[in-house]
């Protein structure tokens, strides 16, 4: 009895409770029940399908990903949704999907022949083979990797490339672009003349390049489609001779790279994307000195939900789907032939990607902040704005003694790139200068075309040129050059 007693004053509570649980329930259902195909896996693989037939691809993937989350043993799907994962660019996720569906018992000896083959590859985009923007020079990426049934079997997928170049350089020695500097002496201003070695020296040069890349997919659980990936790069530019009138030959100079990310896709809806999280560094060497280093971390979201610029219609870009992807970093900056310079380099980033079947486009805005970690350090502070825009095209060619380009399989790859910076000091840079608080206006571009000779090899040709004003005198400078090459790359 007393048992009953003390419960009965909870029985309209738990009976509130119940109601207020099946109208909620039921408010639910009745939202959902709009769209049947929600708990149908059929129904979404299918979807999914069509959204990857049409180039929709992260809206295919979301789709894909809920048929599988309410059935896991549709191979059609689990098909579907690798090749979504490889065009997005987790091509780890991709091959390690598709290992499981050839593990299966279940599936066709002819599909699981074709699948197995080692020509069976993902659809390439120009992202993976272009050209990108380091230091104010091209650099070249790694080619996408093709699923192969060695790369099924193996927990990395490696790629890499070798580059060769001869041309010729206006100012190899990265000199000051005048012939004279004014000081601000204690009896008055002096100008002084710059020495020969001190100015611009042309002359032929050759560059390379050597560059490996790979990824894995990382994780388990939540993070099971996380995609671990590396990269390195070391490249050259050395003179071939001396300067007719000074007799100085330029130093050689080196530049190594590493960089490790982690990317990860989320599903939020309207929010969903892709988070990356990278580290690496940067070292640069004048003949055997080192002469510059950095180590920094970078943050970025890219969404998946693409949009119609207003522009699109102007600038032709039909059948394009355009994303915008934020990001942040830090950088340590250390000069150790002075170490004065050294800085800290902390940046925000918006980026706007167009992507269509042959080609790509993007554009960067960043903003910049530079902060000495001495108070001597010339100029103090730096605030600087920069600004990119790439694009890259395929081009079909009308002839070539190639049979894979008479065939249609391949054509040239057209780029061209123009990046703007401008930085400004919060300090003087010099007493010798007078109040002078610098002001730097930088503009660098460059065009390319390569044409693929067979699967591995193609030659090339890049036109880039560099332009830098400031009023500080100091910082002037101009160099131009186009280079003619060869390079290599393997899957």
């Amino acid at each position: 009895m007393k048992l009953s007693l003390g419960s009965a004053p909870a029985l309209p509570l738990a009976f509130a409770l119940a109601s207020s649980l099946a109208l909620a329930s039921s408010s639910a259902w009745s939202q959902t029940a709009a769209d049947p195909c929600d708990e149908q896996a059929i129904c979404q693989a299918q979807r999914g399908a069509q959204l990857l037939a049409q180039g929709r691809v992260e809206e295919a993937a979301v789709a894909l990903e809920k048929a599988l989350l309410l059935d896991p043993n549709l191979p059609g799907a689990q098909l579907d949704y690798a090749q979504a994962l490889a065009q997005i660019g987790l091509k780890g996720s991709a091959r390690a999907m598709l290992a499981d569906v050839l593990k299966r018992p279940d599936i066709q000896p002819t599909l699981k022949s074709k699948l197995a083959g080692t020509q069976t590859q993902e659809q390439s985009s120009l992202g993976n083979t272009g050209q990108g923007i380091s230091g104010g020079a091209a650099t070249i990426s790694l080619p996408t990797a093709s699923l192969t049934t060695a790369s099924l079997t193996t927990a990395w997928q490696w790629s890499t490339l070798g580059q060769a170049a001869l041309g010729h350089d206006t100012n190899l020695n990265s000199a000051t672009y005048t012939d004279s500097l004014t000081l601000m002496l204690s009896n008055g201003p002096v100008t002084i003349g710059l020495s020969d070695a001190a100015k611009p020296i042309a002359g032929p040069a050759v560059k390379t390049l050597l560059a490996v890349q790979g990824a894995t997919r990382a994780g388990s659980g939540l993070l099971s489609l996380g995609e671990l990936s590396v990269s390195a790069s070391l490249s050259s530019k050395s003179a071939l001779q001396a300067d007719s009138l000074s007799g100085i030959k330029p130093e050689r100079n080196q530049t190594a790279e590493a960089t490790a990310k982690y990317s990860l896709p989320m599903i939020a809806g309207a929010a969903s994307g892709q988070w990356q999280f990278s580290a690496g560094g940067t070292q640069f060497w004048l003949s055997s000195t080192s002469a510059y280093s950095d180590t920094g971390f970078n943050v970025k979201f890219s969404w998946d939900q693409s949009f119609q610029p207003a522009l699109k219609g102007m600038l032709n870009l039909d059948g394009q789907s355009c994303k915008l992807a934020p990001s942040l970093g830090q950088t340590r900056q250390t000069f150790p032939l002075s170490s004065s310079l050294d800085g800290h380099y902390t940046f925000a980033r918006m980026e706007l990607l167009c992507k269509a079947a042959n080609y790509e486009s993007q554009a960067v805005l960043g903003k910049v902040q530079d902060k000495a970690l001495s108070a001597s350090r010339p100029g103090g502070d730096k605030q600087r704005l920069d600004f990119l825009l790439r694009h890259e095209r395929w081009t079909s060619l009308p002839w070539s003694p190639f049979k894979l380009v008479q065939a249609g399989q391949l054509g040239g790859q057209l780029s061209a790139w123009v990046r703007y910076a401008k930085s400004q000091d919060a300090q003087i840079y010099s007493e010798l200068l007078g109040d002078l608080k610098t002001t730097t206006h930088r503009t660098d571009w460059g065009v390319g075309f390569w044409v693929p000779l067979d699967k591995s090899w193609s030659a090339g040709l890049n036109l880039e040129a560099t332009s830098q004003r400031s009023n500080n005198t100091l910082f002037n400078l101009k160099n131009s050059g186009v280079y003619a090459g060869i390079r290599w790359s393997e899957n």
